[in-house]
């Protein structure tokens, strides 16, 4: 049976609608819509654990090779490694450490024109383990002018994005032309195999 319209409230106007009553799913059905909304639930979470954690810092053969490079400012060595990995610029040995650090230490200015070339922020105020930014590997250095490495640094890394970006260009162009090698439109028939 069907209720009627609502009864007005003593002062004439009706009264204001009442929300409709959620049915929440019983059984089996409502079992598995309930695991499922668990699940992604804790999936949720999960992804968003991992995203919240910090890098972990590691010793690679990559780092160990920016380490060197910067060191003994081998700036081919520099351009190569950081071609090969866009991860180089950012990535940090166990002592947290990487190669803003290390080009600071060594008063690198291709390496840190380097860092800005490739999306790199070399006045990034990250820490080590030891709690020093890379910046201060040159500020705690009496040797060491900061204002003038990072005025080199910046005008050095247009000229390094240029040259990386032909770089880019011209490995293009070989894997293209690898790729056309032997696609002339010869016909191989079924008796030539």
């Amino acid at each position: 049976a069907q209720a009627g319209p609502p009864a007005p409230s003593r002062h004439g106007a009706p009264p204001p609608p009442q929300p409709e009553r959620v049915r929440v799913k019983t059984g089996l059905v409502g079992l598995r819509w309930r695991m499922r909304l668990l699940l992604t639930l804790t999936a949720c979470l999960a992804l968003c654990s991992v995203v919240a954690e910090e890098v972990e810092f590691q010793d690679t053969p990559l780092l160990s090779s920016l380490w060197e490079a910067t060191s003994k400012s081998d700036n081919d060595a520099i351009d190569r490694l950081l071609d090969s990995s866009e991860y180089a610029v950012t990535a940090r040995a166990s002592d947290g450490r990487g190669l803003a650090w290390w080009a600071f230490e060594f008063q690198n200015t291709y390496a840190l024109g380097a860092i800005y070339a490739f999306g790199g922020d070399i006045e990034n105020p990250s820490e080590d383990l030891e709690g020093k930014s890379a910046i201060q590997m040159c500020v705690e250095n009496p040797d060491c002018d900061k204002d003038a490495l990072i005025k080199k640094a910046t005008s050095a890394s247009e000229d390094i994005r240029m040259r990386k970006e032909q770089r880019a260009e011209e490995q293009r162009s070989r894997e293209e032309a690898d790729f056309d090698v032997g696609s002339d439109d010869e016909d191989i028939g079924d008796d030539e195999f």
